[in-house]
């Protein structure tokens, strides 16, 4: 059985850089493990859950590539959603969405690949790979494999529930490639395109994601860099465990030198967007800090306005009916912004300073007012 190097980092002598009134979850201390690739199985939890396999590559050529296979069990039976898109650095843009029935979902006997009528997701444990496969030809056609560079990583098991007495609540649970490369390509409209490139793999399982007021998920990658945020924002009232979880993943020349808890995404320059009704920043603030794998004081910074707009997407006109009518009673409407820029990232590890300069992905869901701090 294939496993994966997990490195568990301590906050305990980082200075945080979050909100003073910041109760984010914290890690305890600096220990390292190893997770049975069981981990990365499909669960399909029947109590109103999301679960989903996501890639996101970054070509060679500048373009940006995101697909997706979900399974939600978020109503009275379970369903599926595939979605697709591709965005070329000259501004041009395909994506392809088609929602499922649950019993359209065929996972193999291992519960580590899945096929789903036109798509199917491979995993390789050999080779730490997923082979992509969509065929929704003459529209989108996608074929390619991401190779994990330095394994799997998450942090504390991966699971975090909203209320730790009441798992029943909710709660997320995530793996990540942080760094991988990329081969194959991806046909929009008959039109070639080699997706050769970095990539990341995100795992997740969202249990009672309507729990959940705001997302802000940010994948940064040079040709040896990455470096990823995976926050979540909690609504007041609901005396939940903390407001706030930020995960942080740190890849210099393809090596996860870091995990890291101490994060920040502020958003900044904010104004209401007619469109969602929520306040949408123009700008944003990055802050990763923790403890490298060798003990050193790790800080990045990355100030990015936020001029490219991929998407902004009304998450209800996409769903299947049955899921749609579920969440029109929990939450008021989820809507998706994306961006795709360049960015520079300060980088200080104890006493050196650096650079980086490469591309974001940044994406803000938004489930419930947030405020912006």
């Amino acid at each position: 059985m294939c496993k994966a190097t997990i490195t568990l980092f301590s906050s305990d002598s980082q200075t945080s850089i979050a909100n003073p009134d910041d109760d984010t979850p914290k890690a305890s201390s600096p220990t390292a493990t190893t997770v049975p690739i069981k981990n990365l199985e499909w669960v399909m939890d029947p109590n109103y859950a999301t679960e989903a396999n996501t890639f996101y590559l970054h070509t060679a050529d500048g373009a940006m590539v995101l697909v997706q296979i979900a399974y939600s069990t978020m109503s009275w039976s379970p369903s599926v959603q595939v979605s697709a898109a591709y965005h070329g650095a000259d501004g041009s843009k395909k994506r392809h969405t088609a929602s499922l029935s649950g019993s359209s979902f065929k996972p193999s006997n291992d519960l580590l690949s899945v096929k789903c009528e036109n798509m199917s997701v491979t995993y390789n444990p050999e080779k730490s790979s997923y082979k992509v496969v969509l065929q929704a030809a003459p529209a989108f056609v996608a074929d390619f494999e991401l190779t994990a560079l330095d394994g799997f990583h998450q942090i504390d098991g991966g699971k975090v529930p909203f209320r730790k007495e009441d798992v029943s609540v909710g709660y997320v649970a995530a793996s990540f490639i942080p760094k991988g490369s990329v081969t194959g390509t991806v046909i929009t409209d008959g039109k070639l395109h080699d997706v050769a490139g970095s990539g990341l793999f995100v795992k997740a399982i969202q249990s009672k994601p309507q729990c959940v007021g705001r997302w802000s998920f940010i994948d940064f990658q040079t040709e040896k860099d990455a470096l990823l945020m995976y926050q979540y924002e909690m609504p007041d009232g609901y005396d939940y465990d903390f407001a706030k979880r930020s995960e942080g993943y740190i890849v210099l020349d393809n090596k996860t030198i870091a995990v890291t808890l101490d994060n920040s995404t502020r958003l900044l320059k904010a104004s209401v967007d007619s469109f969602s009704g929520y306040e949408v920043a123009s700008e944003t603030e990055y802050t990763w800090s923790g403890l490298t794998k060798d003990g050193k004081p790790l800080l990045i910074e990355m100030k990015v306005p936020l001029t490219h707009l991929l998407d902004k997407i009304d998450l209800l006109g996409e769903l299947p009916y049955l899921v749609r009518k579920f969440i029109q009673t929990c939450i008021t409407a989820p809507f998706v912004y994306q961006w795709f820029e360049d960015a520079t990232a300060n980088v200080t590890i104890g006493d050196e300073k650096f650079t980086l300069n490469g591309k974001v992905f940044h994406e803000n869901a938004f489930l419930a007012a947030i405020p912006n701090h």
